[in-house]
């Protein structure tokens, strides 16, 4: 396997480490087939997804410099999401080709007052390593004070021991980082709740949704959830809930954000885009409340369209929705 060096380090505000993905969106359809059924649909779009290339998309887009540390196969479809990340100005210098597996794939399928389906192809994802992502960290240099690592689609990545994950994690808070961690799951993984045991104590910001939290902690309420979270070590905790908004809980405050009001179409991408504004907020040193509604409006404009970033609200866009979003403390 090969990554790209260059001679000087970029310097960049957020690294985004993690699952780097082609998406193929069908369009919507009215309802599954059945079987031996044959829908006719119209032209699928492709695009580049996973949880590290959907958030540095769109922190560039809202103003950030950000990196990616991932790891696609050396064919085509790598190369392609490559170009496709280095057009929406994402230094890609840590991204590593392997010859060991294909780039990783997700044929995603919404369905008329239904939840998007997935279906995935692990591929490259499955062969990076915390090694990988150590030596990818040491590829830029953070021009502002803070060093943001934002870790996406955890538990997706077979590869990464959490015991080595949580060791690396409590080495870079040695090195005062900054951890946001993001995740995704499949329905028959099992052993989730020991692997985010493990890594939680070093973890400054945790952002599942509210189905990956049941599913790791076998508890239905958000705020169940998040103390359970909270006990585990993890300082501050926001589960998003879809139509139910966003639920919060750090050491000193509780808030549930109601949800920004649209026209849904598709979620795919949302929870990746209220991570790109929390991390702009943190970045920014806004009051937490502030990153949350940003965060929360930055998600809900993605499920406007097909797509995890084409309806993404632009910075001024989202500034001025944040007044929309109503806010309860629960404290």
């Amino acid at each position: 396997m090969s990554v790209a060096k260059t001679a000087e380090k970029p310097n960049i505000d957020v690294v985004c480490a993690g699952i780097i993905v082609a998406d193929v969106f069908l369009p919507p359809i009215d309802k599954l087939p059945d079987e031996g059924e044959l829908i006719k649909i119209d032209e699928p779009a492709h695009q580049v997804g996973g949880c590290a290339s959907n958030t540095a998309i769109a922190l560039s887009k809202l103003g950030k410099k950000a990196g990616i540390i991932g790891m696609v196969g050396s064919d085509s479809i790598g190369e392609q999401l490559i170009e496709l990340l280095k057009n929406e100005r994402i230094n890609t210098n840590a991204v590593i080709k392997t010859k060991e597996a294909s780039t990783s794939q997700t044929i995603i399928v919404p369905v008329k007052n239904q939840d998007r389906r997935y279906i995935h192809y692990f591929g490259a994802n499955s062969e990076i390593s915390v090694a990988d992502i150590d030596n990818g960290l040491h590829s830029y240099t953070f021009q502002n004070q803070k060093k943001i690592l934002v870790f996406g689609g955890y538990l997706l990545m077979p590869n990464i021991d959490s015991k080595e994950l949580a060791d690396f994690f409590r080495k870079l808070k040695d090195q005062n980082y900054i951890i946001i961690l993001d995740i995704a799951v499949t329905n028959n993984q099992t052993g989730l709740s020991d692997k985010i045991k493990a890594v939680l104590p070093f973890v400054d910001y945790f952002f599942p949704n509210v189905d990956e939290s049941f599913q790791i902690t076998n508890l239905e309420k958000p705020e169940d959830q998040a103390k359970c979270f909270m006990d585990w070590g993890v300082k501050a905790i926001a589960i998003t809930c879809g139509t139910e908004g966003v639920f919060f809980k750090d050491l000193e405050s509780v808030y549930q954000i109601e949800p920004y009001k649209i026209d849904f179409v598709d979620g795919s991408g949302s929870g990746d885009a209220f991570t790109a504004g929390m991390a702009i907020g943190i970045s920014e040193s806004w009051p937490t409340l502030d990153s949350l509604k940003f965060g929360a409006v930055l998600g809900a404009s993605v499920c406007r369209g097909l797509g995890c970033n084409k309806t993404l609200f632009s910075r001024e866009e989202a500034l001025n929705a944040m007044s929309k979003i109503r806010v309860r403390s629960l404290a």
